[in-house]
């Protein structure tokens, strides 16, 4: 599946044209969208929807709904789209030089590894020659490895099945799997399909020092050479998103849920899946270089999984300058 994507990645970098779009400090500029239909991967982007912060900046926002942070980042490089929220998993695709992170949205804490109690699955160690279902490529591997590497296992030790994230939940409710690695909101989907028949045996929050998950704003590195004001302006409407986010959790759910289409009850319960940032946040994070340390972890542990071949500098795909100049505006 991943060098799948790679070469689809591969092909779209090679056709991509220059996608300049009027940039400059006057005019409207249209643009596209994309997130992901849950709290973390859509409220930012939804709020400043909402609230008028894209007009406020003069651009005209398209939302485009998106499942996975591969396919944006494959529909990102088609010039389908100009910036984009992704989950821990899609960064290593930035690492690798895909795509640029503009800043971090929150670090997550909603992967969980769930085991169905037929299975008489309770730890890690226990998931040895189970069938075991992820979506690769996304933080339900990068969790997975992690947990394995924990218990002195690979996925080599299992019987591991690639399943669509929107297919993950219904692989355990319907017996299909042993085990699945994924993420709110489809965690709360089994734990309310079934919730009798389930068992957390592992959370992110249990590696907490060795793992960052990591959450993120992007575009393409020739999209922020042409079209500059077009990236400020994103970025400042999103980041007075988050600051509202923070301060206004229970309207940021009814904004995110009305939408995305989502049940805001159903939304409301993944308020406590991540840390969410503020401007404020982000501003002390670059003055102590947490930033930094944040992407360092999250690229220490996609080396340590295998899933990136070579360090890379943070500065080589974080916009940490860029991110500067745009705090000191707000």
């Amino acid at each position: 599946m991943k060098k799948i994507i790679y070469i689809l990645i591969t092909i779209a970098i090679l056709s991509c044209s220059n996608n300049t779009k009027n940039d400059n400090e006057d005019n409207i500029i249209k643009i596209n969208v994309g997130y992901l239909a849950d709290f973390a991967g859509a409220s930012a982007i939804a709020i400043a929807k909402e609230k008028g912060f894209f007009e406020d900046e003069n651009l005209d926002a398209q939302l485009i709904k998106f499942y996975s942070g591969p396919s944006e980042i494959l529909s990102m490089i088609g010039n389908e789209i100009e910036f984009a929220y992704i989950g821990n998993g899609a960064h290593s695709h930035a690492i690798n030089g895909y795509v640029q992170v503009l800043f971090p949205n929150g670090i997550s804490k909603a992967e969980q590894i769930i085991s169905g109690k037929w299975t008489n699955i309770r730890t890690i160690s226990d998931l040895k020659g189970k069938t075991v279902a992820t979506h690769l490529g996304t933080s339900g591997e990068t969790m997975l490895n992690i947990a394995l590497k924990s218990a002195g296992l690979t996925k080599e030790d299992l019987n591991l099945l690639n399943v669509n994230v929107t297919n993950l939940a219904n692989m355990i409710i319907n017996k299909k799997a042993d085990a699945v690695s994924t993420w709110s909101p489809y965690t709360k989907e089994i734990t309310d399909s079934i919730p009798d028949q389930y068992t957390v045996i592992s959370s992110i929050t249990n590696y907490s020092n060795e793992a960052v998950f990591i959450s993120s704003f992007i575009s393409t590195s020739k999209y922020i050479k042409n079209n500059p004001y077009a990236v400020e302006r994103f970025s400042r409407a999103i980041l007075r998103a988050m600051d509202y986010r923070k301060y206004n959790l229970n309207e940021a759910v009814k904004i995110t849920a009305e939408i995305t289409e989502q049940d805001e009850n159903m939304m409301k319960r993944e308020i406590d899946t991540a840390v969410w940032f503020s401007s404020a946040d982000l501003k002390n994070s670059c003055k102590y270089k947490n930033i930094e340390k944040w992407y360092n972890t999250q690229q220490k542990t996609f080396l340590d999984s295998g899933i990136i071949k070579e360090n890379v500098p943070i500065t080589n795909y974080v916009e940490l300058d860029r991110l500067k100049n745009i705090l000191s505006t707000l």
